[in-house]
């Protein structure tokens, strides 16, 4: 291969975005800059508040009786003089107070610009080690693949019909070859170097071949699947369409998977929505569904890569991923 085409291949390799990183870093480099703020105007108001109070109290003499102040003249000059003092002293007391407020605002916004310039190095430790953690993961991905793939040849070959034993062993290759092939598709989706190839489609379309696929399934479990698409709705999408079926696919078998007898998916010109009944998610798990390995429920099969892989798919392609669970069912949201 020449150096030209090295050199061209070199340049089309996507690089990953950084306006694509995973959420939790946002939120992270976000509460480290609230907080920062946050910890600073506490101090602030305290030393100037303290500030202040003692310069408040020293205007007033201190508390001490107004007689020992007053001159040997009239009362009316002494009652002028008084007056002429307590306004020089609230004008200080004002000037004191701006010049509080003008001193606290400009430290505030120099706290918030340093917290913002250095969040990243902030989290630097964090960033490193979900690095480290992924690399791993794909790495060892990649490793068990090709033995597993020996494994899964070697049984096909032999002739394993009628042996309970082997058919169990086949059984649990295939799960593993399909646990090995979730956490592969994690790592590539939270890498974001994989380059988005966008297409036109008719949407209704997708989902109905989408959903076709799982009739069998349905039928086996009696459920009942309807799609139902918004009136005047612009059903013609350009998107990843790779991806898109993969998030489709996630959130079709998660539904039957604790679905009780039917499922909707709701088509609209911005978003396609999989709801069902049966089984829903308590306010405590809500905010975790989307975390790798996290189950609501153990009995069921699976390892929890589902929706996380669909929220890394979502997030590379700049889709917003969404659940709502209440006491009778439970809607994902895909919003294009």
């Amino acid at each position: 291969m020449s150096k030209a085409n090295t050199k061209e291949q070199k340049q089309k390799r996507p690089v990953a975005d950084k306006s694509t990183e995973p959420a939790m870093f946002k939120k992270l480099k976000r509460k480290f800059i609230i907080n920062s703020v946050v910890a600073s105007a506490a101090v602030l108001l305290v030393a100037f508040s303290t500030v202040y109070v003692i310069a408040y109290n020293a205007s007033k003499g201190g508390g001490r009786p107004k007689e020992q102040f007053r001159l040997n003249v009239s009362d009316d000059v002494s009652v002028m003089f008084e007056e002429r003092l307590e306004n020089e002293r609230e004008n200080h007391l004002n000037t004191l107070l701006l010049s509080l407020i003008i001193t606290g605002i400009s430290l505030e916004i120099i706290v918030a610009i340093f917290s913002f310039l250095h969040a990243e190095s902030s989290i630097k430790p964090v960033r490193d080690a979900y690095e480290a953690q992924k690399n791993f993961i794909a790495n060892a991905s990649h490793e068990i693949k090709t033995p597993l793939a020996v494994i899964q040849a070697n049984l096909e070959a032999a002739d394993i019909k009628g042996n309970p034993w082997l058919d169990n062993v086949a059984k649990k290759t295939e799960d593993l070859a399909a646990l090995n092939n979730q956490l592969l598709s994690l790592a590539r989706m939270e890498s974001h170097t994989d380059e988005i190839k966008l297409e036109k489609i008719d949407l209704k379309k997708t989902v109905e071949d989408a959903v076709g696929c799982y009739v069998p399934k349905l039928n086996e479990k009696g459920i009942k699947l309807r799609i139902n698409v918004a009136g005047g709705a612009n059903l013609e999408k350009t998107l990843n369409l790779a991806e898109f079926n993969q998030l489709l696919n996630i959130l079709l078998d998660n539904a039957i998977k604790y679905c009780d007898q039917k499922i909707t998916v709701t088509i609209s010109d911005k978003s396609v929505t999989v709801k069902n009944d049966g089984a829903t998610i308590s306010p405590e798990n809500l905010p975790h569904i989307f975390d790798r390995f996290y189950q609501t429920d153990q009995t069921k099969s699976g390892v929890g890569l589902g929706l996380a892989i669909g929220k890394a798919i979502a997030e590379h392609n700049k889709w917003h991923l969404s659940v709502d669970s209440d006491k009778k069912s439970t809607t994902f949201s895909i919003e294009l």
